[in-house]
């Protein structure tokens, strides 16, 4: 059960369309995979992806994003892991959306740990969010804590996530579901779905702030498992703002999708 750094991704849903068995990096890469670890592994998954949208936290950023990533996992004592995560993502080119024809790139880095407590895990994390081109100018870099619970209910897995950035002083919080129908050895279908609240929550520099709900998405992850340590991945997902962001300029309902490539080491 690996949810608790998927509920540190910036994808929400689509981080945690991945079976919990199959493990994952973080951040909104195209729901980056990993396979289950092998003995003696380096606790290393390099990932890269490609979205037709880049969606964070039901605000629609561009279109074509094209992503890579690295995640370490290091087990430091009996049921602690510390997850370093970085990713790196852009836009394709120029293009128009919510402040005009403008470029946009992402760095994330962040660090967290995480404690098996046999029924849950437990994370906590912090994710720093460095914002470039055109489009950097409408935001502050974020510094956000985060504190996740995730855990199985039957074969369905649940996560609940809360983070605070201190750049602009606003919380978000984030319950995610997310199932695997496995089909054969190398072949799954796992459905999820999560929803978002905003407190006090800003999306781009304080422009606007929202309350309430912030949106629902749902999606359909494939997991294909290429080899021992490699998995492609394509998924198909929607995304549906509420009140939160019914005042903005961004809250139109939106289809997307996607495919990544994750090996691990």
């Amino acid at each position: 059960m690996k949810l608790n750094k998927l509920m540190f991704s910036t994808l929400g849903a689509i981080a945690l369309a991945v079976p919990a068995s199959a493990g994952t990096t973080s951040a909104k890469a195209s729901a980056p995979v990993a396979p289950a670890p092998v003995e003696e592994d380096l606790g290393i998954t390099l990932s890269a992806g490609y979205d037709s949208s880049f969606l964070f936290r039901g605000v629609d950023f561009g279109d074509n994003w094209i992503s890579t990533a690295l995640s370490l996992d290091v087990p430091l004592v009996d049921k602690v892991t510390a997850n370093v995560d970085v990713n790196y993502g852009s836009l394709a080119d120029d293009q128009d959306n919510f402040v005009g024809n403008q470029s946009y790139q992402r760095l994330e880095v962040a660090g967290g740990l995480t404690y098996d407590a046999g029924a849950a895990q437990i994370g906590l994390g912090y994710r720093w969010y460095h914002h470039m081109g055109d489009l950097s100018s409408a935001f502050e870099d974020g510094h956000e804590v985060g504190l996740t619970v995730a855990s199985s209910v039957g074969p369905i897995n649940v996560g609940l996530g809360g983070y605070y950035d201190f750049a602009i002083e606003g919380y978000y919080l984030e319950f995610a579901v997310n199932s695997e129908i496995k089909v054969t050895d190398k072949f799954s279908i796992v459905p999820g779905a999560n929803i978002g609240y905003a407190i006090d929550y800003s999306w781009h520099d304080k422009d606007y702030v929202g309350d309430g709900f912030a949106k629902v998405g749902v999606s359909i992850a494939f997991p294909i498992k290429l080899t021992q340590n490699a998995t492609l991945t394509p998924y198909v997902a929607a995304n549906f703002p509420m009140e939160a962001l019914d005042d903005s300029n961004v809250d139109e309902d939106s289809v997307y999708g996607g495919v990544s490539l994750s090996v691990r080491f």
